[in-house]
């Protein structure tokens, strides 16, 4: 079962700040960290990489904090990560890219959504070590007033580690980031458990201890036996003293030789967790060569399987490049085909036929200029028009089958295609007449409410006069409203 891991480790001083800085930042030596890796790391929040003593006391000016004790925790930097197990390696054990993963943006949203997102001030993807894991910089300013005798007093925020970050708090934050990191299979540690982290920078050289180190720490030591004086005759009369004095002796130098064991042991010691340490990566690696194989031997029968497909496929088609052939030398030859080749020629044709009496329907439902339009969306759609020499009838072959057949037997809506394509055209021709009847009303209304216009009224001599002038006035532009006659009477 995979494991959430969450520490956290105060920042008190400038110098403590820097220096996690250098290292979170890879500006000074890293023993555990690969070189060619260092482009896989990333910065969410501290672009510009600045001092997380500078942002810690940037933010507390912003929250207006005054009074600040001179060892104050200023920041807390959190770790946040998984298990080794936790994440997807390649067959050389390295972990998958995490930039832009879910699992990233939850840690930034768990840690804003908790502290604030103006006191997390610092976030950084590591991925150039054993392990994916993030260094977070969160500056540890409360919202809530200091307990004094049952009452809240004091500034409404304030900085306080004790309060952000002690124990009570710490167990309830390892409790929901378990639960908040719960999607990704991983749960909780032992709660109460009296472990203690170890810096796993202690065992970095303790790994490269050699053979002949290692058997020099192993060899035994050598017994240096204790050697009492002989005792003074003045000393006879008063053996207490002497007591005394080589009872000290006794213990000084018993002390030597116990130190000198426990040196040794502290050494073994150790080595045996390094080693420790280098068998649990070595297991590691034991499960992820066992998964790695077992998705070779899936890759492989998916290979198989594939290859099977394929030659299947090579066998149909060369069955069919030959029944090609054959059509080709009957062809050639003038014989006649067999009765399942013609049918199956028919079947084309008719399917052909069919796909081209869409098309053309489709485009009889929509404005039609003239034939040539038609001409023109059936080759658009992947049929050529041409005519014989010395022919007039149009034929319609299809690119894609090479089916062939005359035009005049397509039977769009079941009617002919002719008829149907000179109504289409007298339809539209209708149509555009209408669209410029309605322009041209709408531009004499216009004219007509438009108060700069002139107006005029003009007297003709007979109806035919009247005609002429209306005809002449509109070609101008003009509009011409009324037209009465008028007849007089000679008594």
């Amino acid at each position: 079962m995979a494991y959430a891991i969450l520490r956290i480790g105060k920042i008190k001083s400038h110098s403590s700040a820097t220096s996690k800085t250098q290292h979170n930042y890879r500006t000074q030596h890293t023993p555990n960290a690969d070189p060619e890796q260092f482009s896989r790391n990333q910065e969410l929040l501290n672009h510009t990489q600045r001092n997380y003593w500078d942002l810690a006391q940037q933010r507390i000016q912003e929250a207006g904090i005054t009074r600040v004790r001179r060892d104050a925790v200023c920041a807390v930097e959190v770790l946040l990560t998984g298990s080794p197990e936790t994440f997807t390696r390649d067959a050389q054990g390295k972990a998958q890219d995490m930039r832009g993963s879910a699992w990233v943006e939850d840690n930034l949203h768990f840690l804003q959504q908790r502290y604030g997102a103006r006191n997390v001030v610092s976030f950084t993807l590591h991925q150039d070590e054993l392990t994916p894991h993030i260094h977070a910089v969160v500056v540890p300013i409360t919202q809530q007033q200091r307990l004094h005798e049952g009452e809240r007093v004091g500034a409404v925020e304030r900085l306080s580690c004790r309060d952000v970050f002690g124990p009570v708090e710490l167990r309830k934050l390892q409790t929901d980031y378990a639960k908040a990191m719960a999607p990704y299979g991983l749960q909780r540690g032992v709660m109460y458990s009296t472990a203690i982290h170890e810096d796993v920078r202690r065992y970095y050289g303790a790994q490269k201890t050699s053979q002949e180190e290692l058997a020099e720490l192993t060899k035994p030591l050598v017994h240096a036996p204790f050697q009492l004086p002989a005792i003074k005759p003045l000393e006879r009369v008063s053996p207490q003293a002497y007591l005394e004095r080589e009872q000290a002796r006794l213990n000084e130098h018993l002390a030597q030789q116990v130190a000198a064991v426990n040196a040794k042991l502290a050494q073994v010691s150790l080595i045996a967790t390094a080693n420790t340490l280098a068998q649990y990566r070595a297991r590691v690696l034991e499960k992820q060569l066992a998964t790695s194989k077992e998705r070779e031997q899936q890759t492989a029968a998916a290979l198989a399987q594939k290859t099977q497909e394929l030659t299947t496929k090579t066998e149909e088609l060369a069955s069919v490049r030959q029944k090609f052939h054959h059509l080709l030398v009957l062809t050639a030859q003038q014989e006649p085909l067999s009765k399942s080749a013609q049918d199956w020629a028919a079947t084309q044709q008719q399917q052909s036929q069919a796909r081209a009496t869409r098309v053309v329907e489709t485009f009889l439902q929509g404005p039609v200029a003239n034939s040539d339009q038609l001409l023109e969306t059936l080759q658009a759609t992947g049929y050529k028009v041409y005519q014989l020499r010395g022919q007039d009838e149009l034929l319609v072959r299809e690119q894609s089958t090479q089916v062939r057949f005359p035009l005049l037997d397509l039977r769009p809506n079941g009617q002919d295609l002719w008829a149907q394509l000179q109504q289409a055209i007298e339809r539209t021709q209708q149509q555009e007449a209408a669209r410029q009847q309605r322009e041209e009303q709408q531009r004499r209304e216009k004219l007509a409410q438009n108060s700069a216009a002139l107006h005029a009224v003009i007297q003709a001599r007979d109806a035919a006069e009247a005609d002429s002038i209306e005809e002449a006035l509109e070609k101008a532009g003009a509009n011409v409203w009324q037209q009465e006659v008028w007849v007089l009477l000679n008594k």
